[in-house]
């Protein structure tokens, strides 16, 4: 069982995020640590349990970015599963027990979890947590949860379709969940949260919106789309629209509003694209309606809905206008 985490300059939280693990009920495991360029003490806070448990690993790279270091870490991984943890969050104790349990007794590919939103003090702020998993029925939430911290894999899938995390975008998590969920055959979800997702002021969401810093997940969005599309979707066409179509909305809605002019009328010319020649269908997709029976927030149906017509009626690129005046 390997668990990757990556490390930035973490060492407020590498200690708190490390003892949760190594505190496992679940005991045969591969930590790899991957200190991506770190300029604090994270290195040296992770050296001293290298000399307490032979089961941390310490990798170092130059900083690339969180992308890279959990490619770094996957590229060194050889347990038979996989999961990711980031260095400022913290897991229950029988956070991997529970997953793994999950995974093999629905001889699942991939296993969906929740997880609670916290403050640095550990006081819960949201929980979210998945209900079910049917294929064709009830797949909400291979993207209501989209980050990969919540999930876990049997290893052999991403290399048996060589799949690596795209450097210098940020939002990619959202990419790779968009493959695996079209093409992993068996796939379960558990209703637990046990995963706790450290919310302050340095996340790196928090620095995200606006485009300011860091890109859009568009290359690596068309990619997985046509990558899915050669290995075969075996989930519900209409749900794998559905999840692209959300990703087109988190970006520009959310992710690129305040961003310059320039930026975001690219992005609608690139979402117009996408849609035309991705998603033939969008029009007629039922579960795009607003009134579906789609079981996600009411915001994100409206959400999908507008873009529907947007797309449609062009007036995306007039609303790209708007957005871009809206600065945070």
């Amino acid at each position: 069982m390997s668990v990757i985490i990556p490390a930035f300059n973490s060492d407020k939280y590498i200690t708190r995020c490390l003892n949760s693990i190594l505190r496992q009920t679940y005991r045969k495991l591969e930590v790899i640590v991957v200190d991506d360029g770190s300029t604090d003490q994270t290195a040296e806070i992770v050296s001293h349990f290298l000399e307490r448990d032979s089961r941390v690993h310490l990798l170092h790279q130059e900083n690339k970015g969180t992308s890279a270091a959990r490619n770094c870490g996957l590229d060194k991984a050889t347990g038979e599963y996989l999961t990711f943890i980031d260095a400022d969050d913290y897991v229950a104790k029988d956070y991997i027990k529970r997953l793994q349990k999950c995974c093999e007794d629905a001889d699942a590919e991939m296993v969906i979890c929740g997880l609670c939103l916290v403050n640095l003090d550990g006081k819960v702020l949201k929980k979210i947590v998945p209900d079910y998993y049917k294929r064709g029925v009830h797949e909400e939430w291979t993207f209501r949860i989209s980050a990969v911290c919540s999930h876990f894999y049997r290893r052999h899938i991403w290399e048996d379709f060589g799949i690596r995390f795209a450097i210098g975008e940020r939002g990619e998590d959202m990419t790779i969940a968009l493959f695996f969920s079209a093409v992993c055959k068996k796939i379960e979800v558990l209703p637990y949260a046990g995963y706790a997702y450290v919310q302050h002021n340095a996340s790196t969401t928090k620095q995200f919106r606006g485009l300011r810093t860091w890109n859009l997940p568009l290359r690596s969005l068309e990619e997985s789309i046509v990558k899915a599309e050669e290995v075969g979707v075996v989930n519900d066409r209409q749900f794998f629209e559905l999840f692209v179509m959300r990703i087109l909305c988190t970006c520009f809605f959310d992710l690129a509003r305040g961003a310059d002019r320039e930026k975001i009328q690219n992005l609608a010319v690139y979402i117009v694209r996408i849609v035309e020649k991705y998603l033939p269908d969008y029009c007629s997709n039922k579960k795009m309606n607003l009134f579906s029976g789609i079981d996600v927030p009411i915001s994100q149906k409206a959400a999908v809905s507008l873009m529907r017509i947007l797309v449609q009626t062009r007036l995306i690129y007039p609303m790209a206008d708007l957005l871009s005046i809206f600065r945070m």
